[in-house]
């Protein structure tokens, strides 16, 4: 029915004139929306840092503990490599969206509330301090630096993605009502007054809103809670935070931008936002009973979980053409080929939405498969091509675009952001394709014919022909690392001037 929907009315709606030069030429950045260049210099160094332990964590793989013949797991266990490769994932997208948004509800607003770029100053410090004893705390935990109620607050609880003790998750989880009252601040005028683009704004506040107050959910179990108890917790946040709300104001920020460069009228994106919203949330909340097939709930929310995660590709379909037809769009005008990366990026978000999110996520999904297949190295793949497919890939262009208005009269060298570009998406395709699937797969044949302690066990993984499989993960590493370092090589370059070529 939604696909019906979408056909049937996607031609309907008014076509808007290409605008004959950017619209934002004159946007003036205030001095919080200015601030906020910091944000995306840490979330530049973050993403050069979890790519490292990537390599170390993958490493670990077919050397034990020592890193070509270094002994790295005496300082660096696999644990702590693979955690922080996780949970700097989480941290630097999450930085990326909450710097956006910061940059967005000023040069929406055009007001500029008191005290906003202290707001921001402070924020960020706050992040710094999160980013940094939480890692440090868990590294503590691990080396067996602490007891067990201080490594509970201070250290590492062992739920993977929420791996940060219960003193930082609540300083996170007031963080980030901080953000939401620094992105409330400057729409305030905008939402007193009717206007055409107030239903818009107000999605996006409840959007924010939603990010705020749901991350609430991995505060709700104890040191001491029932697995079972924690686990349906912990998918709160994992899914229905992440995959649900996230990709709410995901379409509310993408379509602000759309508005902005003129290729969107605001009722037209009002409608698909709202159109959005239903299809995440209305499969979304559901399919998060996927997470909890084998945690002690009844056969019914087995069935209403594999129906729903089974619908979820819908809207993940969808969203590709809905890019598709942006990226037509954005072919028609001479100056938003200064937006060609950012926009690419949305293209590139399409792509592993259907394949990460939607394919591989399928692939896993369905209750019989996951008996099977959970824990096994299908899992990272889906993991990969998901949270770095599509929220990575969805960060970066956002980042992109705020940089892109922020030197919006310079022209750029953006042979580098050429070269990051198609070697992150390349890179990750060929880590999947040629080394990390086929991993999985072989584990599922295991699994089913042996049982899943053989499928995940030394005998198995060590074999000759896993190993060469592990090391052709080299391949894809390599050129995705290659990307990384070009986009760090980018951004530094705009702040110490060889990525702008001249105004225009």
């Amino acid at each position: 029915m939604l696909a019906y929907q979408y056909a049937r009315t996607r031609d309907n709606e008014e076509h808007v004139p290409m605008p004959s030069e950017n619209p934002l030429i004159n946007l003036t950045s205030t001095p919080s929306m200015k601030a906020t260049l910091k944000y995306f210099v840490i979330v530049t160094a973050l993403i050069l840092v979890q790519v490292i332990m990537g390599v170390v964590t993958a490493h670990f793989g077919v050397e034990g503990n020592a890193f070509y013949g270094l002994d790295l797991g005496s300082i660096l266990p696999y644990s702590i490599s693979r955690t922080w490769h996780v949970q700097l994932a989480i941290f630097w997208i999450a930085t990326s969206w909450l710097a956006t948004g910061l940059y967005i509800a000023p040069a929406v607003s055009g007001y500029e509330p008191k005290y906003q770029r202290l707001g921001v100053n402070v924020l960020f410090g706050a992040l710094l301090v999160i980013v940094v004893g939480s890692l440090a705390g868990q590294w503590m935990g691990v080396m067996q630096k602490l007891g067990l109620a201080e490594n509970f607050w201070f250290g590492h609880q062992g739920y993977e993605y929420v791996d940060l003790g219960r003193f930082w998750q609540i300083f996170l989880f007031a963080g980030l009502f901080i953000w939401l009252a620094l992105m409330v601040r400057p729409l305030i005028p905008i939402l007193k007054a009717p206007s055409e683009s107030r239903n818009l704004i107000i999605l996006f506040v409840v959007a924010s809103a939603a990010i705020g107050s749901f991350y609430g959910a991995g505060l709700m179990w104890g040191q001491h809670t029932n697995l079972a108890v924690a686990e349906y917790w912990r998918w709160w946040v994992v899914h229905l935070w992440v995959e649900g709300f996230f990709e709410v104001f995901a379409a509310v920020v993408s379509a602000f931008i759309f508005v902005k460069l003129g290729l969107l009228r605001i009722k037209s994106a009002t409608t698909a936002v709202l159109f959005s919203t239903i299809i995440f949330l209305g499969g979304g909340i559901i399919g998060t009973f996927h997470h909890l097939y084998f945690t002690g709930t009844p056969t019914a929310v087995l069935a209403l979980g594999a129906t729903f995660s089974a619908l979820e590709v819908v809207p993940l379909v969808l969203m590709g053409f809905e890019v598709w037809h942006n990226y037509g769009l954005s072919r028609h005008t001479n100056w938003l080929a200064n937006y060609k990366w950012p926009i690419y990026g949305l293209i590139s978000v399409a792509f592993w939405n259907l394949v990460g999110a939607g394919i591989f996520g399928f692939l896993i999904n369905p209750p019989t498969a996951l008996y099977y297949m959970q824990g096994l190295n299908t899992t990272p793949v889906h993991g990969h091509t998901a949270l770095f497919g599509v929220y990575g890939m969805l960060g970066i262009s956002l980042m992109l675009f705020v940089l892109r208005n922020m030197w919006v009269k310079s022209q750029w060298n953006d042979k580098p952001l050429s070269i990051a570009f198609w070697a992150i998406n390349i890179g990750l395709l060929l880590m999947v394709l040629i080394s990390v699937l086929p991993v999985g797969l072989y584990q599922t044949v295991a699994s089913v014919k042996y049982g899943m302690w053989y499928a995940r066990s030394a005998e198995f993984l060590q074999q000759p022909f896993m190993n060469t499989l592990r090391w052709l993960r080299v391949i894809g590493d390599t050129i995705f690392a290659v990307g990384v370092v070009a986009l760090v090589y980018f951004v530094a370059g705009l702040v110490f001037g060889w990525s702008v070529k001249k105004e225009n």
